[in-house]
């Protein structure tokens, strides 16, 4: 039941960042998109730790503990240094391509990393057959986003591939991040990096005069969805137990989320009879390969837990979660893989 929650909750968090985009287009073209991302970049890094500062006593004392190894610093930098700058790229490549265009590359890349984790999955009888759901999905996208596609060039189509490598490697590594217990530090550490690096410094260069009620307003509104957006993100990897092909599948469903949020808002147009076509056939797609994913779950946690027990002791003596613990049946203790840190428990996976 925590993996159908953990899909919801990313599903939710793809939908606030719809809507704040959505509402920050009330900007535009009096603002550049550079000023205004800069301004939600900054102002969402101030929300994200204001809310992660809210735990209090011991439970924060314990968190400030916490030292990263020389292998999830590694992590660290595969989803830090890309994520920074993914904003400025999809900026640039929607100056060279339509979003119907970003949108299907963008999902692309999620099929292809869901339906990966699906072939490759061991003991899974038939599971080539997982890439029909690759296909199926494919063309749906390209059916949604067919009316909203336009400008093809190279360069534009090169950002645009980028983009989506940015956004594959940002789910692989928030699953191993994940599985550290360090996925919501580390996004942290992100909102500021992006703040710091590219925020305040175009803030502080710029000629347009942004310090304005309505400017700050919207930008404020945009800025806590993009907090609870990130908040739900990190949550719903936590559910899913870093399960980075089950959130890619959810991530498959994208394009037709921000196609509603548009169609509700007013701030885009309807795709058309063969556009909500191609919606159904991605939703579609996207549940079956649900559906194997949870069945593929199922089966990896009896395996693992058989006679086991998860243990989940107080976030004082644990900041980072619990760990299976006990015996199997057969008389054989489960095989550590990973432990978060010198004071925490051990936590089994099977592998």
């Amino acid at each position: 039941m925590s993996r159908l929650w953990g899909a919801l909750a990313e599903a939710l968090s793809l939908i606030c960042v719809s809507a704040g985009a959505a509402y920050a287009t009330r900007l535009y073209p009096e603002h550049s998109t550079v000023v205004v991302g800069a301004l939600i970049t900054t102002l969402g890094a101030v929300f994200f730790s204001l809310a992660t500062r809210l735990p209090r006593g011991r439970v924060r004392r314990q968190r400030a503990k916490v030292r990263w190894n020389r292998r999830q610093w590694k992590w660290v930098l595969v989803l830090l240094i890309p994520s920074i700058f993914q904003g400025q790229i999809h900026q640039a490549a929607l100056e060279r391509v339509d979003v119907g265009t970003l949108m299907t590359v963008m999902t692309l890349g999620a099929l292809s990393l869901a339906t990966w984790r699906l072939v490759s999955a061991p003991r899974r009888s038939g599971r080539w057959l997982h890439a029909l759901w690759f296909v199926i999905g494919l063309v749906g996208v390209a059916m949604l986003t067919r009316p909203f596609t336009g400008g093809t060039g190279a360069l534009g189509l090169v950002l645009t591939g980028v983009a989506a490598l940015i956004g594959v490697n940002g789910t692989i590594a928030s699953g191993k991040l994940t599985e550290m217990g360090t996925l919501h530090r580390v996004v942290e550490l992100n909102c500021w990096a992006g703040a710091c690096l590219i925020g305040v410094p175009v803030l502080v260069l710029t000629d347009e005069d942004w310090v304005t009620w309505s400017v700050l307003s919207t930008v404020a509104v945009t800025s806590l969805l993009n907090m609870i957006a990130n908040k739900l993100h990190v949550r719903a990897f936590d559910l899913v137990r870093s399960d980075d092909g089950l959130i890619s599948t959810v991530k498959c469903v994208n394009p037709v989320l921000a196609c509603l949020v548009g169609v509700v808002v007013g701030t885009g147009g309807s795709p058309g009879l063969t556009g909500w076509i191609g919606a159904v056939l991605v939703v579609g797609a996207s549940l079956a390969a649900f559906r194997a994913f949870h069945r593929l779950g199922l089966h990896a946690v009896a395996q693992t837990v058989k006679g086991a027990v998860w243990k989940e002791p107080p976030p004082e003596a644990a900041p980072n979660g619990g760990g299976w613990g006990g015996i199997s049946p057969s008389g054989v203790w489960l095989r550590s893989v990973w432990k978060p840190d010198d004071h925490g428990p051990w936590k089994y996976k099977f592998a």
